[in-house]
């Protein structure tokens, strides 16, 4: 999107609309004002266009926060790892939700061998990866396209098996105490599960047009404006000449007062004139 303050540019004197004022005569002026209104059209259509593309997009998304909402839908297709403990609880679940979401999966065969398959469909587009919270957050800390919802279901932690009787219980649970008082766990989780996405916020705005995607628009105003004041030039040395051939004076001289004449020394510039043409 363009700032509003952009479009002040568009508010200047140069009309070249019929009964709206005076026009430029000279062809430089001309050039000038064509520059400028093929500048002023060719943004606002850029602008238009972009925000026709930005509601397009939002119309098309949909956000999922929810399973039931994944379910309610039939836009995007979803699957977990075949036979896994994921699978093997929404086909085991009596809730209608998580049956339905079975049954849907069953249907589709949707169903994906690694966890690294389903980023990788998940991350082409039209997929979501049913799986652990804990490995579904590293993904998301890797790849920065990604996102998880925030609905949590089975809830379930990892424990470390020892023989029974075993002195390494008391010893493993002693250690694991210490650690997570000590702050060493939420460390080792940050260190491991921070996400690694550098300007993620920049990816997630790349539908917004930014200054310099119209840097062809200010380059082509800048040659037309430069063009101008070219031909603006050419136009001052022509008309320079003329009148010191006509009246028989150097061209530096007449370039002096006609160059004084329109930039600050008008009244000046025009007693001098009055009195070189008497005097002729």
């Amino acid at each position: 999107m363009i700032p509003v303050g952009v479009f002040s540019l568009t508010f200047t004197p140069i009309n070249p609309l019929p009964c709206a004022g005076p026009h430029p005569k000279a062809l430089s002026g001309r050039v000038v004002s064509a520059i400028w209104w093929i500048f002023a059209v060719l943004l606002l259509a850029c602008y238009f266009a972009n925000f026709n593309s930005v509601l397009n997009a939002k119309s098309k998304h949909i956000s999922i926060t929810s399973f039931e909402e994944l379910a309610n839908q039939d836009v995007i297709d979803y699957g977990t790892i075949e036979n896994g403990s994921t699978m093997l609880f929404f086909k085991n679940s009596n809730n209608p939700v998580y049956r339905r979401i079975h049954q849907h999966m069953e249907r589709k065969k949707s169903y994906v061998s690694t966890m690294q398959e389903g980023v990788r469909l998940t991350q082409e587009g039209n997929f979501a990866f049913i799986g652990e919270a804990v490995s579904l957050d590293l993904a998301v800390a890797r790849y920065c396209k990604l996102t998880r919802a925030k609905e949590l279901i089975s809830m379930r932690s990892y424990s470390i098996a020892a023989p029974l009787g075993s002195p390494l219980v008391k010893n493993l649970t002693i250690a694991i105490l210490q650690l997570s008082e000590s702050g060493e766990l939420t460390h080792l989780r940050e260190k491991w599960w921070a996400s690694s996405c550098i300007g993620s916020d920049e990816a997630h705005t790349s539908e917004v047009l930014n200054p310099h995607d119209l840097r062809g628009l200010f380059l082509l105003l800048g040659l037309g404006l430069g063009i101008g004041l070219l031909l603006a030039l050419l136009e001052l040395l022509s008309r320079a000449r003329n009148r010191a051939k006509d009246g028989k004076k150097s061209c530096c001289s007449v370039l002096t007062s006609e160059l004084n004449r329109r930039f600050g020394s008008g009244a000046e510039g025009t007693e001098q004139e009055n009195s070189d043409i008497n005097k002729a």
